[in-house]
């Protein structure tokens, strides 16, 4: 049974969310897609499994939670021939010309967009359920307590692929440094319409199956052919 932890609105809390974003630093080694090249900032890649056959599963996209239009969550094909459409990847630091293991992202799907917002990846918990989905509903960069549901990181597994990871920050000693962070990754768990199922979150290294994530660059080709969900 999956278990969430909630991020309480305390006033230590909201102190720290202030200072959650951690500095890129030169340690740590670029994302790489299946050409071998690292994530650049600005170009756009599918999101893929890295299992192939029965094991594999289609590309990311946005789609409508009945009963309301808007706004769209992530959701992902069940078959590896669709590879959904193309994602930008934003780091917090501007400067940044290629996307690192484990520093803070913002994630976004290019090409047109519904419900009047940007397509930018935001953690969003159903009011009834309280189950976290992954809403279009956010918005890029202005680290802050406003926008700490737009964060995410990506981190490598230990078959070589990368996960997707969401960190809640939560009060801890001085001695651990006034802070400390939950993470747990993201995986297409929760169903959705039209047998395609919604990306939620389980814990790290969750037993169920998980492929991993894998990185396509968007050809000239591909963005023809692309699908606008």
């Amino acid at each position: 049974m999956v278990t969430y932890h909630f991020l309480l609105p305390t006033i230590t809390t909201i102190f720290n969310i202030l200072f959650f974003l951690s500095p890129p630093t030169a340690a740590n080694p670029p994302v790489i897609d299946i050409d071998g090249n690292p994530l650049e900032v600005g170009s756009q890649y599918y999101v893929l499994t890295s299992g192939h056959g029965a094991a594999g599963r289609g590309g990311l996209f946005a789609v409508s939670k009945p009963p309301q239009l808007c706004p769209r969550y992530v959701a992902q094909f069940s078959f590896e021939i669709d590879q959904g459409r193309p994602i930008n990847f934003y780091p917090a630091d501007p400067s940044q010309k290629q996307i690192t293991e484990g520093d803070d992202i913002n994630i976004a799907f290019g090409g047109p967009n519904y419900c009047q917002n940007l397509g930018v990846w935001q953690l969003t918990f159903d009011e009834k359920t309280m189950i976290p989905y992954v809403s279009t509903n956010g918005v890029i960069g202005n680290p802050g307590p406003e926008t700490f549901s737009n964060w995410f990181k990506i981190e490598k597994t230990i078959g070589g692929s990368y996960k997707i990871v969401y960190c809640f920050l939560r009060p801890a000693p001085r001695i651990m440094g006034g802070k400390r962070e939950n993470c747990q990754q993201l995986d297409a768990t929760q169903p959705g319409p039209y047998g395609v199922p919604f990306l939620s979150l389980v814990p790290i290294d969750n037993p169920l199956p998980f492929f991993g994530f894998v990185f396509k660059k968007v050809t000239t080709d591909d963005a023809a052919t692309s699908t606008y969900y």
